[in-house]
């Protein structure tokens, strides 16, 4: 009787300490800013929104240390609209991320829904985080930035390279290559220096054209700021692989620079350039500016100014982090746009 009483007893000490290696953490970004644009043809619009510097967002993520280097993680994100606390999808229960994955020493394996690298590069390759009013990347990209069905491979990190591959599996029946994604990413950081590439390609629903979109680019802190240089190049403008259209050939340049005024205040600006490759001339220029101001670790401020001009029948507007309506301009119009916002993480 005493030998199944300690029996038991160590297997609830050894269930303890297994349980002891493995953590969960509730994490999250609540953005809302106001914000007012006016669009040549359709006027004014001031707002409260939410997502401008950073979408909103709750999630969970966890590991579990499986032993022999071996560890299972996991991430499920939902987001959500800060400004009236409705779900981005009502028909999702985690509409950013839900995998799940085993990593060790030689990466990491992750299965499920995942951030697209194009998705986690762009906030990298301009001085307002590939979002708000003043990123012309992100104004005028129209890239996926996650997918359903992804068996993805994260590589370490060997001498400041990593490596991402992902395939998204479209699950018809025919064409079975319909709808499928293949994606890749390479990037370098060391020191002051970040470099990175991403391409995604996307099969239409009947197999007959690909959606493609590539981000390159890098920054350079020189050590009162950093100084970014972005590049974007897709088809996928006014594409939609459910109705299998083909969109038009975009080029976009950014070139941008911030400066840390203290240790919690910066200011940036930037200029950006799109090109439209069919000759129709629908290309489209922005002069940004964006201020910063760190009260805490967690909660920052932000304003930004933008002005966007489209040519000919090109229509790029102003857009923030997150899926808000867009003051888009009448063809070839311009669109102003200013906000101020709160983000607060936890």
């Amino acid at each position: 009787m005493k030998k199944a009483w300690a029996v038991g007893v160590a297997s609830l000490l050894c269930a303890g300490g297994a349980l002891a290696q493995s953590n969960v953490t509730l994490y999250g970004v609540i953005d809302t800013y106001m914000g007012y644009t006016n669009a040549t043809g359709k006027g004014s619009v001031a707002s409260l929104d939410s997502g401008g510097y950073q979408a909103s967002r709750v999630g969970f993520k966890g590991s579990e240390d499986l032993g022999g280097g071996l560890r299972a993680n996991f991430q499920m994100e939902n987001g959500f609209a800060s400004d009236s606390g409705a779900m981005h999808d009502s028909t999702r229960l985690f509409n950013r991320q839900s995998w799940v994955g085993l990593g060790n020493e030689l990466g990491e394996l992750r299965l499920g829904r995942q951030n697209s690298p194009g998705f986690l590069m762009i906030a990298r390759l301009d001085a307002f985080a590939g979002a708000t009013y003043a990123s012309f990347l992100n104004n005028v990209s129209a890239y996926t930035p996650r997918y359903d069905n992804v068996i993805g491979y994260l590589s370490p990190v060997m001498r400041g390279f990593r490596v991402q591959a992902y395939y998204g599996l479209g699950e018809q029946t025919a064409p079975r290559n319909g709808l499928s994604t293949a994606m890749l990413a390479g990037e370098y950081e060391s020191g002051p220096l970040y470099l990175g590439v991403s391409s995604s390609a996307q099969n239409s629903a009947n197999d007959n054209i690909t959606i493609r979109s590539t981000f390159a680019g890098g920054a350079y802190d020189y050590g009162s700021g950093k100084v970014f240089l972005g590049y974007y190049r897709g088809n996928n403008l006014g594409a939609a692989a459910s109705a299998n259209t083909p969109g038009s050939y975009y080029s976009a340049y950014s070139l941008s620079a911030n400066y840390r005024l203290t240790g919690q205040a910066t200011l940036g600006a930037g200029y950006g350039w799109a090109k439209d490759s069919t000759g129709a001339g629908r290309n489209a220029r922005q002069f940004s500016l964006i201020g910063t101001y760190d009260l805490s670790r967690r909660t920052m401020l932000y304003a930004t100014y933008a002005h966007l001009a489209n040519n000919n029948g090109a229509s790029f507007s102003l857009a923030g982090a997150a899926p808000i309506t867009k003051n888009a301009p009448v063809s070839g119009g311009t669109v102003n746009g200013v906000q101020v916002g709160i983000r607060h993480l936890f």
